[in-house]
């Protein structure tokens, strides 16, 4: 059987509300219609849950949806942490999307870009990390295999 991919909405007390994809696993203890479902996105704007994490969503306005404030916890974590770099596009932008990543590739990272809305030059990459690799090993690799300035955004750098 195939596993059904749904949109579900993170939020936190109805605050920071956006929409990643997951893996529906099948019905959840709780409200009527919930659901178990696994994160195949790196959220932009929740540290945690992130991709490959596994939480339970209920239906709120016909939204499958998980709230920090009132469902907190992660059912099982998929063992990845957030990290977030900046970096300086050099030509094509979808060609330097495609380099970032495929740099990720070799250290397992998961990562997605956007664009920062004041500066198209500039742009933001969402990665979800393995736990047991260490920001600096991340920053060396991409530093070393991607062709562009890069920032540590998240988690910040220690100085």
């Amino acid at each position: 059987m195939a596993i059904k991919t749904i949109r579900v909405c993170l939020t936190n007390d109805g605050e920071d509300r956006e929409t990643p994809w997951a893996f529906d696993l099948g019905p959840a203890p709780g409200p009527k219609g919930s659901r178990k479902v696994r994160l195949v996105n790196v959220p932009f704007m929740h540290a945690k849950p992130t991709w490959g994490d596994v939480i339970v969503v209920t239906p709120r306005d016909g939204v499958p949806t998980w709230d920090r404030a009132t469902t907190p916890f992660i059912l099982e974590d998929g063992g990845r942490r957030p990290m977030v770099v900046e970096y300086v596009a050099h030509g094509n932008d979808e060609d330097c999307s495609d380099a970032i990543a495929a740099a990720c590739a070799v250290l397992e990272i998961v990562c997605e870009s956007s664009f920062l809305p004041k500066a198209r030059s500039r742009a933001r990459a969402y990665l979800a990390v393995q736990r047991a690799t260490t920001d600096q090993t991340v920053m060396r690799h991409l530093s070393r295999a991607f062709a562009a300035k890069l920032t540590q955004v998240f988690p910040r750098p220690a100085q």
